[in-house]
């Protein structure tokens, strides 16, 4: 079949038998008012003509892009005991079918049905898909079907060939065990016992794949360390594979991702010996932090305003230290956002990057692990700044004991960001702002202006230096707590 059709009017042959003729003229001139050229014995075949000489010219002819082969009970009559003029056509379609000419050319249409119910064809075509235009209830929807056909435009079109997943070309974990879970995962019933089970399942298989990265030769060389943060994205991609699952069948999200995160930092973040030395677990950070921020994005997607809240001020109970019988104490989320000294004093000079040695290697890394849809670089910065917007009026310390470095996130993509106002500027619309007050933990468009009002220094927070000093956008840049709710 032609690929370039519709630059074209496509031409078919429809061959009947004379019993079903009003109908068949009928389907004709509904093809051509749909711009396609109808080779019919009634338009084509004058007097004194051989009809058998048109028949044969039609069914063979290569400008003919189909053949219709229209049939009710008196075409499948005489096309299996090759009588009549139908006998006749079935004599030249049969060897074209089972010839050299394209399969997909002879379209068998079911004009009637025998008692029974059964489609009535000929058994040479009985085997075939076909367009069952017998009955009005389904006439219309099989027409598309007939049309689609006829201008190689199908309703389901194969999906162009993508690029393979980052894990196939990884040789140092395999990670079957946790797509496999993930499989069972999602065919699971909502917030069922097993759901809750396959969920702690795959944390536990999902670390269990991680743990042989906690080795002290990652740090030797550059080289090391950055082959280890590449290998872990598609440990990344897996993990927001599972909260989308969690989400979608309506789990305990808040619950779901405090485990994961407090498993993954408790279970990665140990070491052997008495004795440790700077911090041998940046590259977990990283993946810590990474995945931290992708659930945002991910929770922002699907609007779980309650469940993003609840997850930052959520106590995480993670180990004091890294030896094997720290402490465990309660932490908030802030002890996500790490400083990546690695990264950024050790790496960052020798890097070949103009903008990572000006900025943030860190930051750039992460804006280039996109997963699309939904994961973009653009949606990445724009979570990371909510979270430095959000740890002025949200408490990430979770007013624990724990010493804090600081108690603000710092947005270490900002400086990716193209456009950070949309969300705050959308609260003077008072329908917007009840929607999304369960963000900052409150009920009513009062309470969140008094909570607003009374939050924490929201001062100058970025990068600064002889050429860029452009700071984190604030809170209080984009919206002024007068505006909000201030448009009905």
């Amino acid at each position: 079949m032609d690929n370039n059709i519709m630059n074209r009017t496509p031409k078919v042959f429809i061959s009947y038998s004379w019993t079903f003729e009003k109908f068949v003229i009928e389907l004709a001139e509904r093809l051509t008012s749909d711009g396609i050229y109808v080779v019919l014995d009634k338009y084509e075949l004058k007097e004194g003509q051989d009809k058998y000489v048109f028949m044969e010219r039609s069914v063979t002819d290569p400008s003919i892009d189909k053949v219709l082969i229209v049939s009710d009970k008196s075409y499948t009559e005489k096309a299996n005991s090759r009588a009549g003029g139908v006998g006749d056509e079935t004599q030249i379609i049969t060897p074209e079918i089972f010839g050299n000419t394209k399969q997909e050319k002879f379209i068998p249409i079911v004009a009637e049905k025998n008692d029974d119910g059964y489609p009535c064809l000929p058994a040479y075509i009985k085997t075939r898909v076909r367009i069952d235009l017998s009955t009005k209830e389904n006439y219309e929807d099989e027409y598309e079907k007939l049309l689609r056909n006829i201008y190689n435009k199908p309703a389901c079109t194969k999906p162009q060939i993508g690029k393979p997943p980052d894990w196939v070309n990884s040789n140092t974990a395999n990670l079957t065990p946790i797509k496999k879970l993930l499989k069972q995962l999602e065919n699971c019933n909502a917030n069922n016992t097993k759901a809750q089970k396959l969920a702690k399942d795959f944390i536990d298989e999902y670390i269990a794949i991680l743990l042989p990265y906690n080795r002290s030769d990652i740090y030797e060389k550059s080289d090391s360390f950055f082959k280890v943060i590449d290998e872990f994205k598609p440990f990344r991609d897996y993990y927001t594979d599972f909260l989308e699952i969690v989400i979608k069948n309506d789990m305990d999200i808040p619950y779901v991702v405090s485990s994961f995160f407090e498993e993954l930092f408790n279970r990665t973040h140990e070491v052997e010996s008495d004795t440790c030395l700077g911090n041998p677990f940046e590259h977990f950070d990283y993946l810590i932090w990474e995945s931290f921020i992708s659930t945002i994005v991910i929770l922002l997607h699907y609007e779980k305003y309650k469940e993003i809240h609840d997850i930052l001020s959520h106590p995480y109970f993670m180990k004091r230290s890294f030896f094997k019988n720290s402490e465990i104490i309660a932490c908030g989320c802030i002890e996500f956002c790490k400083g990546f000294a690695s990264i950024e004093t050790v790496y960052k000079p020798n890097s070949q990057s103009p903008r990572s040695r000006l900025h943030t290697l860190a930051g750039e890394m992460l804006i280039k692990r996109e997963k699309k849809p939904i994961i973009t670089s653009q949606k990445i910065a724009e979570a990371d700044i909510m979270l430095f917007q959000l740890s002025g009026i949200i408490d990430f310390t979770a007013n624990r004991d724990c010493h804090y470095r600081h108690y603000r996130w710092f947005p270490i993509t900002y400086i990716y960001a193209k456009n950070t106002h949309n969300m705050w500027t959308k609260l003077k619309s008072k329908k917007y702002c009840e929607k999304i007050l369960p963000l900052f933990g409150v009920s009513s468009v009062d309470e969140l202006k008094n909570k607003i009002g009374q939050s924490k220094n929201d001062g100058d927070i970025g990068y600064f230096s002889n050429i860029f000093n452009r700071t984190a956008p604030r809170f209080s840049d984009i919206i002024k707590i007068e505006e909000i709710a201030s448009i009905n």
